[in-house]
C-alpha cells in the first residue's frame, strides 16, 4: 500500500504547462487514482453495512439461510452414501440419453422429462456424475421452500409463515427425500409456485397469472400426479373471482400463457413418450381402480394406509434407527413430538372450526329455505364423499370433494372471513392428492410428499390458533410476538435433523455395484457390444454407461425358466444384485462374487 501512495504523490507533484482541457483531464485522472488507492467511504455505503443486521431479522432471509444450510447438509450426506433409489438411476440414464452419451431403451423415455433434461445440460458440459441430480434436487428444494413462505404469507403473518416452512422442511419424508435425486420434491416445488402465482395473480396483480400455466406444466413434466393440482386451482379461481361475474379477465391471462406453452407440449409429445404414457396412466388409474399395479411390490388395497401412518409422517422416532425408517416412515414409529403435535393441532383446528360454525349459526335464518337447503346438501355431500372414498374411483370422490368445498364457502364464506379461501384451497390440495393416492392400490410412503405442503399448512394453522388465544398470559413481549413460533419451528427442525443423523448409513448398494461393474469392464473390454441383463438394470446401466436389460428371477417360475430367458436373449452376462442366495443358472457360470453381487457369464 505504501508504494502506490508514494508513487501517486510523486506523480501528482509534477509541474508542467498544460492546456485547460488537459488540466481538467489530469485532475479527473488524479481523482480516479486517488479513489483507487484510498477509496472514498461512499464506495462501501454505511447504510448497506448498517442494514445487514436488519436484513438478518427478515424471516424470509433467515429461512433461506437455514434452508440452504439444510440443503447442503442433506445433499452432502446423499452424495456420501450414493444414490439409493431405482427411479433415480432411471432418470440418470434418461439424462445420458438426452445428452447424447448413450442410447437408452426407448421405454425409459416415458419418465418425467424435466429433471433428466436439466441434468443432461450439465452432462453436456462434460460433468457426468450422479451428484448432479442430487444437487439439482437440493436447489429446487430451496426454490420450493421460498415459494411456500410467500404462499403462507397470503394467510399468516411473517413469523407464522416462517414457522410453517420450518415444519414443512422437518417432515420426515421431505427431509429425507429433498436431495435424493428423485422427482417428488421438485414437483412439489413447482406445484407450490403454481398455486402462489394463482393466488397472487388474483389478489394483487393479474400479470402473475401468465406464470400459472407454465409453472403448472413444469410440475406435470416433473411428476405426472401434479396434474391433479387443477382441482385446487380451479376451486380458488371460482371462490376468489365470484366465478360468473369476474372470471373473464383472469382466464384470458392464463389462456394466453397456455397458448404459448402448447407448442412446447406438442414438441415434447413427439420427442418423448411421457405425455402419451401420462394419459395412459391417468386413464388406467381411473378405470382399473383397486386393481391398478397388481403384482407390484407396492400393491396395497388399504384405502386408509396413509391415514394409518399419518403420525409417522409428522415425526418419527427413536433417535437412532435404520435408514429405511426415514425414507419409508411406515417402518418406523411415531415420536412423542408427533403425538403432541396432533393433539394440539386438533384442538386448535377444533376451536377454529367451532368459531366459524358458531358465527354462521348466529346468522342462520330458519325462515330462509336456502339456508336449510344448503345445510342439507352439505351433509349429503360429506356423507357421499366418505362412501365414494371406499367404493368408487378417486375421480368421483375428488369431484364430490370439489363441490363440497364450494358449498362450504357458499355457506360460511363472507367478507369477515376472507381467510377461508386459503383454508379451502389447502383443504382441497390435501384431500385431492390424499384421496387419489389412497384409492390407487400402488402405495409408497414418498407419494405422500404431494400432501406435505398442505399438512404443514394445517399444522401451523392449528398451532397458531392456540398461540394467539393464550399468548396474552405471557409477559415477555418478544416471546409473545415471535418467540413462540420460532421455538415451535426450531423444535421440529432439531428433531428431524437429529433423527436423520441417527438413521443415516455410511453407504448404500450402489457402492457395491460400482466396483463390480468396473471389474467387468476390465474383464471384458468389449462389454459395450455384449448383451447384459440384471435385476438392478438402471444402476448397472448407469455405472457401465450402456443399455442393460431388466431380468428379475422372482418374476419367473424357477431358476431354470429364468436360465431359458437368458439363453433366448443371447445374454453374455447376468449381474445379480438382489438375490439373497445366488442361483445356479443353466448355461452360465459365476465368474465374480463380492458377497452381495454375483456376475454370471454364458458358457460357450
Amino acid at each position: 500500500m505504501d508504494l502506490p501512495r508514494w508513487l501517486f504523490e510523486r506523480v501528482s507533484n509534477f509541474s508542467f504547462s498544460v492546456s485547460p482541457a488537459e488540466n481538467s483531464f489530469s485532475n479527473k485522472l488524479n481523482e480516479r487514482i486517488s479513489d483507487f488507492i484510498s477509496p472514498p467511504h461512499n464506495l462501501y455505503p454505511k447504510e448497506l453495512v448498517e442494514k445487514i443486521p436488519t436484513r438478518l431479522k427478515n424471516p424470509l432471509v433467515v429461512l433461506t439461510i437455514i434452508t440452504l444450510i439444510i440443503s447442503v447438509f442433506i445433499s452432502t450426506v446423499q452424495i456420501m452414501i450414493g444414490v439409493n433409489y431405482f427411479d433415480v438411476f432411471t432418470d440418470l440414464n434418461v439424462a445420458l440419453n438426452y445428452a447424447g452419451v448413450v442410447n437408452s431403451d426407448a421405454h425409459l423415455l416415458h419418465r418425467p422429462p424435466f429433471l433428466p433434461f436439466l441434468t443432461s445440460l450439465v452432462f453436456r458440459a462434460g460433468f457426468i456424475s450422479s451428484n448432479v441430480i442430487i444437487i439439482l434436487d437440493a436447489v429446487l428444494f430451496v426454490f420450493g421452500v421460498i415459494g411456500l413462505y410467500l404462499l403462507f404469507k397470503q394467510r399468516f403473518n411473517e413469523i407464522q409463515s416462517f414457522a410453517g416452512c420450518l415444519i414443512f422442511i422437518s417432515l420426515p419424508l421431505v427431509f429425507s427425500w429433498a436431495a435424493s435425486g428423485s422427482t417428488d420434491v421438485p414437483a412439489i416445488s413447482f406445484s407450490i409456485w403454481t398455486i402462489y402465482f394463482m393466488v397472487i395473480g388474483l389478489k394483487k396483480d393479474p400479470k402473475y397469472l401468465y406464470l400459472v400455466f407454465p409453472m403448472f406444466v413444469l410440475a406435470i413434466l416433473t411428476r405426472y400426479t401434479a396434474a391433479l393440482l387443477i382441482a385446487p386451482l380451479l376451486l380458488y379461481l371460482i371462490i376468489d373471482t365470484n366465478f360468473l361475474k369476474n372470471i373473464a379477465k383472469p382466464v384470458k391471462h392464463m389462456f394466453i400463457a397456455l397458448g404459448i406453452t402448447i407448442p412446447f407440449l406438442i414438441y415434447g409429445y413427439f420427442k418423448t413418450t411421457y405425455i402419451s404414457y401420462f394419459i395412459l396412466l391417468i386413464t388406467n388409474s381411473i378405470f382399473t381402480g383397486a386393481s391398478f399395479g397388481l403384482g407390484d411390490a407396492a400393491y396395497n388395497t388399504d384405502n386408509l394406509y396413509y391415514l394409518h401412518n399419518l403420525l409417522k409422517y409428522i415425526s418419527i422416532g427413536p433417535i437412532k434407527g435404520a435408514y429405511c425408517q426415514i425414507v419409508s416412515p411406515n417402518q418406523g414409529i411415531p415420536s412423542i413430538l408427533s403425538y403432541l403435535t396432533l393433539l394440539l393441532v386438533l384442538c386448535g383446528l377444533g376451536i377454529y372450526i367451532y368459531t366459524i360454525i358458531e358465527n354462521r349459526i348466529k346468522q342462520f335464518d330458519k325462515s330462509k329455505s336456502w339456508d336449510i337447503i344448503h345445510a342439507t346438501l352439505l351433509a349429503v355431500l360429506l356423507i357421499s364423499s366418505v362412501v365414494s372414498f371406499f367404493y368408487a374411483s378417486y375421480i368421483v370422490t375428488d369431484v364430490i370433494l370439489f363441490f363440497t368445498c364450494l358449498l362450504i364457502y357458499k355457506v360460511f364464506g363472507n367478507k369477515e372471513n376472507e381467510k377461508l379461501k386459503m383454508d379451502l384451497l389447502f383443504l382441497s390440495w390435501f384431500f385431492t392428492f390424499l384421496i387419489m393416492h389412497s384409492v390407487i392400490s400402488l402405495k409408497v410412503d414418498r407419494y405422500f410428499i404431494t400432501v406435505t405442503p398442505a399438512l404443514a399448512y394445517f399444522i401451523i394453522l392449528g398451532l397458531s390458533v392456540l398461540v394467539e388465544k393464550y399468548k396474552y398470559k405471557i409477559k415477555n413481549q418478544n416471546l409473545k410476538t415471535w418467540g413462540l413460533y420460532a421455538i415451535i419451528g426450531l423444535i421440529f427442525l432439531t428433531s428431524s435433523t437429529v433423527t436423520f443423523i441417527g438413521h443415516t448409513p455410511n453407504t448404500c448398494l450402489i457402492k457395491y455395484v460400482e466396483p463390480t461393474t468396473q471389474w467387468l469392464e476390465e474383464y471384458d473390454p468389449d462389454y459395450h457390444d455384449k448383451i447384459i441383463i440384471s435385476d438392478y438394470s438402471p444402476a448397472v446401466a448407469w455405472t457401465m454407461k450402456k443399455y442393460v436389460i431388466t431380468g428379475v428371477i422372482k418374476n419367473y417360475r424357477d431358476d431354470d425358466d429364468f436360465s431359458s430367458m437368458l439363453i433366448d436373449s443371447n445374454a453374455e452376462y447376468y449381474v445379480d444384485v438382489f438375490s439373497e442366495e445366488k442361483p445356479t443358472l443353466r448355461g452360465y457360470r459365476m465368474i465374480k462374487e463380492t458377497g452381495l453381487i454375483a456376475v454370471y457369464q454364458k458358457i460357450h
